[in-house]
């Protein structure tokens, strides 16, 4: 059976152009030029400089919390940047910092009709620590590299995704017409040692080449027809069923904070029950674990009972915790060694505490199980971790890192507007 884990955690018009145009003009020109230039120019740098003045907007961002916070996110929604910013546009918004640095964002239009939902960009925190930003609506200066990626891989009809940690895939439907033909709603793991991207370069490999670790890591990882690593099925008298191949994609976000994505899910039946379901997916940047919405659809009256969970490997232990409002579980054991896999990896699920039914394993799998409602959508953070990433050098490590993002998910940031910081 799996050890229920209890945690020991530390919390913790310029005069320039002016003065110029005079001496082209010479004196007396230039005096009468200068009158011109006071009388129009001055106005419409009055104009300007209250523009100006309307047009930056300061927001704090505040962390309440006894421990330090990497890489967070800052969510506002649009709304809330045209409440403070009115003129600010999808491609005229940036953020700064105190010091007036520009801060990496990313608007976000998930439904893709050209109005934005969010405005995201990131900070990192000591404990109790707040810190000022400020909105301007101005294009960015500099384009920041992504630290996230999606793509689907026409070939094997595969959608991979990655941040500057991990990465991981699922498969679509047109793997079964490839030499490889599974059926498997199972998410798939790559590790990586490197904190640049690498999916497009893996896939220029070849599927045997990125089996094998060349100095940035590899998929070790086995998924088969199975949940891999947070897959999601039907449960009914103790088994599986689960979904076939993702029949669609639609890739909605690509960096550089946030890569995001769905997945639709042709329907499939267990006894007589018959649901469908549409994955959403969003990774950020600097995390080794990503949010995912499942919505079931059912024509059946009553709670939908699912699983989500890991699938067993050889030499892994299984721990659960709900020690936090978000409760999780994981799996932890050695890399499988075939094609030189090598290291540890913990795999894990974190889903809301109150909505776990249970734990349960079984011969393959360790499992939460949980219950959802046709249309409604109900979240789970999914990832895993590597020790020869550096993250990660012992299983007590990856259960610190597990515990910190449950508390952080239940105490996001305190954000407030304005020269003082007001809510």
């Amino acid at each position: 059976m799996m050890d229920q884990y209890r945690s020991e955690r530390s919390i913790q018009a310029s005069p320039n152009l002016i003065v110029a145009w005079s001496a082209r003009l010479g004196k007396l020109s230039g005096l009468i030029a200068v009158g011109a230039l006071l009388s129009i120019g001055l106005p419409r740098a009055a104009e300007a400089q209250a523009r100006s003045a309307a047009s930056r907007a300061p927001v704090f961002a505040e962390n309440l919390l006894a421990i330090p916070r990497e890489d967070e996110t800052i969510e506002l929604t649009w709304p809330t940047v045209l409440e403070h910013l009115p003129h600010a546009a999808a491609n005229r918004v940036r953020v700064v910092d105190a010091a007036g640095n520009e801060v990496t964002s990313q608007v976000i239009d998930n439904d893709t009709n050209g109005t934005p939902e969010l405005l995201i960009f990131q900070g990192s925190f000591w404990p109790h620590e707040k810190k000022e930003f400020y909105l301007e609506d101005v294009a960015p200066v500099t384009k920041s590299a992504s630290r996230v990626h999606v793509l689907h891989d026409v070939p094997r009809d595969d959608i991979a995704w990655e941040s500057d940690r991990i990465a991981f895939r699922a498969y679509g439907e047109g793997l079964k017409k490839t030499p490889s033909a599974m059926s498997s709603s199972g998410l798939d793991v790559w590790v990586k040692s490197v904190r640049t991207p690498i999916l497009e370069k893996w896939y220029a490999k070849g599927h045997d080449s990125y089996h094998v670790d060349t100095g940035e890591g590899a998929d070790f990882f086995d998924v088969g027809e199975t949940l891999g690593a947070g897959g999601t099925a039907l449960w009914r008298g103790d088994s599986l069923y689960r979904a076939d191949n993702f029949k669609a994609y639609r890739i909605t976000a690509n960096g550089p904070i946030r890569a995001s994505f769905e997945l639709r899910y042709d329907p499939w039946s267990a006894g007589n029950e018959t649901v469908s379901e549409v994955k959403r997916f969003s990774i950020d940047a600097g995390q080794n674990l990503y949010r995912q919405e499942s919505i079931f659809t059912s024509a059946t009256p009553g709670e939908i009972v699912y699983a989500i969970g890991l699938v067993k490997r050889p030499g892994m232990k299984g721990i659960e915790s709900k020690d936090q409002p978000w409760g999780w579980l994981t799996g932890w054991g050695p890399v499988a060694p075939k094609n030189g896999g090598h290291g540890e990896l913990g795999t894990a699920v974190l889903l809301p505490r109150e909505r776990i039914t249970e734990w349960k394993e079984t011969p393959t799998h360790y499992l939460a199980i949980s219950h959802a409602t046709s249309g409604q959508p109900v979240v789970h953070y999914i990832g895993a971790g590597w020790t020869d990433s550096g993250d990660f050098p012992t299983p007590q490590s990856w259960w610190n890192y597990l515990d910190r993002f449950a508390i952080r998910l239940a105490s996001p940031l305190r954000i407030t507007f304005g020269a003082t910081g007001t809510r």
